[in-house]
């Protein structure tokens, strides 16, 4: 049996797709989350049902100097996000939990640490890809969070503790649905389909297996102290990739492009009143060419993705139908 892995928030999308790959290479997996319901067990998987949020580490944990802890553990904005003191919750888990299951890393000297963070700490796009070494400055709550854990992190491992963060765009695939809920809705039935902005622009995406490949990679090194980028090889625009879907899904469904201007002042009024359809940093994008420059990861861990955006899409649109 290779090292003992144990995974926070595993029960996730990505924990999911995650636990599994690594048990199959032999690893025993120890997923930590509040509920079990999407996790396959097989032999070598284990479950601890535990509330993050709550997660005493003055507690004794049976961890072990030569386990790996891998914190999935996020608030994001599929969740039911409250209309109030949004910044205090979302730090609640995203921040201070994992401020505390890095205070338990220390306190066992495990072997590892390997923290996903987003792209959002990036902020609004510029013209260029962005790289690991651009200045952060996340539009909102759920970026902000991000950026104080990934600082909390850096800190507290002080360079004694292999810490590897990962920043990752989209994360798609058979199983993701999230925000695509609607729009898949919207072509199964044949609606019009509204974008904000003409669709010109390239919204890079990430697919959960390639995620997961980034991760035992970053194990077979050695959890490097480095922060990477995780996202898709080939540029598509966002019409172009609607269009695809379109055809793909046999729908007859149109694009109907809006102002973008106009769309995000309705947005951001329906956010104010508390009838949030989407968030700041979901809408302020939406029509911006953002895109990650993946090259340290391909450089330092020989990561290469092998998904593009329309197989990402066209998978997560056959799982939802395949759901309803």
């Amino acid at each position: 049996m290779k090292k003992r892995i144990i995974i926070f928030g595993g029960s996730g999308f990505l924990g999911t797709n995650l636990s599994k790959k690594l048990a199959l290479l032999n690893y025993e997996v120890i997923v930590i989350d509040i509920n079990n319901k999407n996790i396959q067990f097989l032999n070598n998987i284990k479950f601890i049902k535990m509330d993050l949020t709550r997660i005493n580490i003055e507690e004794n944990f049976n961890f072990k100097k030569s386990d790996i802890f891998i914190n999935l553990a996020s608030r994001q904005y599929h969740n039911k996000i409250p209309y109030l003191r949004r910044q205090e919750w979302f730090d609640d888990l995203n921040f201070n939990t994992s401020k505390n299951i890095m205070k338990l890393a220390l306190k066992y000297n495990v072997s590892g640490f390997i923290f996903f963070s987003t792209d959002m700490v990036y902020g609004l796009p510029s013209d260029k890809n962005f790289n690991e070494l651009d200045l952060t400055n996340p539009i909102g709550e759920y970026g902000k969070s991000k950026l104080k854990a990934e600082k909390s992190l850096i800190k507290l491992a002080n360079n004694n503790l292999p810490l590897t963060i990962f920043r990752p765009r989209l994360i798609s695939g058979s199983g993701r649905l999230g925000i695509f809920k609607k729009l898949f809705n919207h072509i199964h039935n044949n609606k019009v389909v509204p974008l904000i902005g003409n669709g010109n622009n390239c919204y890079q995406m990430v697919s959960v297996d390639d995620c997961s490949s980034a991760v035992m990679l970053a194990i077979e090194k050695n959890i490097p102290n480095e922060i990477f980028n995780l996202g898709s090889k080939e540029k598509i625009s966002v019409k172009n990739l609607i269009k695809n879907l379109i055809i793909y899904a046999n729908s007859n469904s149109s694009i109907l492009p809006i102002n973008a201007q106009l769309i995000k002042r309705i947005l951001y009024l329906c956010d104010f009143i508390g009838l949030s359809m989407m968030y700041k940093e979901q809408y302020s994008i939406a029509d911006k060419n953002i895109y990650l420059d993946i090259s340290k990861a391909n450089n330092i861990l020989n990561w290469y993705p092998k998904y593009d955006d329309q197989l990402m899409i066209n998978n997560a649109f056959d799982y939802w139908k395949n759901s309803i």
